[in-house]
């Protein structure tokens, strides 16, 4: 896998570019940490990334909240 050993941390992961951007990482190699600020998209994402047998983990949080971040 060309990302083997990598992470990568998208945000805006719960639809849209962030999702499709996810995607690819994790079909490249890299696990994925899917950051979003709704809870459902990222459930789903990272139960599906897991489904594929993609390294995922989810995250609820806002970028523009700095607590949300913490």
């Amino acid at each position: 896998a060309f990302l083997g050993g990598k992470v990568a941390w998208v945000t805006g992961a719960g639809r849209g570019i962030g999702r499709a951007v996810a995607i690819a990482l994790a079909r490249a190699g890299a696990t994925v940490v899917v950051g979003a600020r709704t809870e459902g998209e990222v459930a789903q994402l990272t139960e599906s990334l897991q489904a594929e047998g993609h390294r995922a983990l989810g995250l609820v949080l806002n970028v523009a909240d700095p607590a949300s971040v913490r």
